[in-house]
């Protein structure tokens, strides 16, 4: 049987708006990565995390770190695991073999996101959504309270091992520094030098230095990603099962809860990480960091499930729905808007473009990030007038199903 093309009376507008929300979450939570260095910045283990200069640089950033970062991939994550269920489904209803079908889906994703990763910029997350995918069909079939075991089990893990695995990495350069084996001098030295080659380097020397300083380490830690990723998969796998988006009004219950759970637990989580974190409470940088690290990577999927019911909650009145439509069209152009976030953002930033690396304050990155969001938008709402994909939706697509049902 021939796959086709979700039509629009088949998609969870709820879906496409709350992807919609997450692609912009992403593009807040990356734009100071975009901007600056951080895959390599250790200064935040030596001397702490403190505020930029002027009031609105400083409620950016805060707003940023209190509400964005790590609420968002989150969201990102749990869709993907819901959308997984759901293409997951739908194969096995028309009778074509689901396994094979989402591992040729996941290859191209993959060869995808290491493109991504080495050649246009080194955040890329969807090489580890890729590789964690695979685990994906090992969970298919197992029941609610399972997944809700391995969900909480994870999330408690990865929090634990993160937040350890940094502490001691700045515990080992506090130790290196106090031993004379590394100095502030020289670290800032390293960390000007890869700036200037960001800002005025060409395409050559931007490329070594980026592969070299933060893809090849990053990938080297993929293995490390997966009990983080995994869980967030598996909760958007739970909602699948229980049909939570498909049918809201028999969840609503269930909504309810995680609306209160998800602001109850989540919101204290996140400000205590944000105040460790901007040490409010005076312990030693290299502490805090591992402290912050941790923490948020347990606060972060509890504010999210607070942000995603509420959407889905207010979405059932058809006035809001339909004022928030305009943000479906950027969710149901997911991957494409994903990677153009990042091509703009090169563009912007690194020499062989505009050359803003390292030139960017907080609240200019932020009002940036707005633009481009909106550009976005209204360039997805017209796109989709005329097509009823995104053009790597179309490939990706095209790829998964080849020559099935021909």
């Amino acid at each position: 049987m021939q796959p086709n093309t979700i039509a629009p009376h088949e998609r969870i507008h709820s879906l496409d708006i709350i992807r919609g929300f997450a692609i912009f979450g992403i593009l807040l939570a990356n734009m100071v990565a975009f901007k600056t260095l951080t895959f390599t910045d250790i200064e935040p283990f030596i001397n702490g995390t403190t505020l930029p200069e002027g009031l609105v640089n400083a409620g950016a950033t805060l707003f940023t770190d209190t509400f964005i970062v790590g609420k968002f991939y989150p969201m990102f994550s749990m869709l993907f695991g819901l959308g997984f269920h759901i293409f997951y489904q739908r194969l096995k209803d028309k009778e074509i073999p689901p396994r094979a079908v989402f591992y040729r889906r996941l290859v191209f994703l993959l060869v995808l996101g290491l493109f991504h990763l080495f050649f246009i910029w080194s955040g890329d997350i969807l090489h580890v959504y890729a590789i964690t995918g695979f685990l994906l069909p090992l969970f298919f079939h197992r029941a609610g309270k399972t997944l809700i075991f391995w969900i909480i089990g994870l999330l408690l893990i990865a929090s634990l091992v993160t937040g350890a695995f940094m502490m001691v990495s700045g515990l080992g350069l506090h130790y290196s520094m106090d031993e004379g084996m590394l100095s502030a001098a020289e670290m800032k030295q390293e960390t000007e030098a890869g700036s200037a080659i960001m800002s005025n380097g060409n395409l050559g020397e931007i490329l070594s230095y980026r592969i070299t300083n933060e893809a090849l380490p990053l990938l080297m830690q993929v293995l490390f990603v997966i009990p983080s990723i995994l869980p967030l998969f598996l909760i958007g796998l739970y909602m699948g099962k229980k049909k939570m988006f498909q049918d809201v009004e028999k969840n609503r219950k269930k909504w309810k809860v995680l609306f209160l759970l998800g602001l109850i637990v989540g919101m204290p989580l996140t400000l205590l990480g944000v105040a460790i974190a901007y040490n409010a409470f005076g312990l030693p940088a290299y502490l805090t960091q591992g402290l912050y690290q941790g923490i948020n990577m347990a606060s972060g999927p509890f504010l999210m499930l607070f942000y995603v019911s509420a959407v889905v909650l207010l979405l059932q009145s058809g006035k809001i729905q339909q004022l928030l439509m305009p943000f479906a069209s950027v969710g149901r152009m997911a991957l494409t808007n994903y990677l153009l976030q990042s091509i703009i953002a090169v563009g912007l930033f690194y020499g062989y473009g505009a050359g803003l690396f390292g030139q960017v304050s907080s609240g200019v990155g932020f009002l940036l990030a707005l633009v481009i969001y909106m550009l976005q938008v209204f360039m997805s709402h017209f796109y989709l007038k005329r097509f009823k994909q995104g053009p790597m939706e179309w490939l990706w697509r095209k790829w998964t199903y080849g020559g099935i049902g021909k």
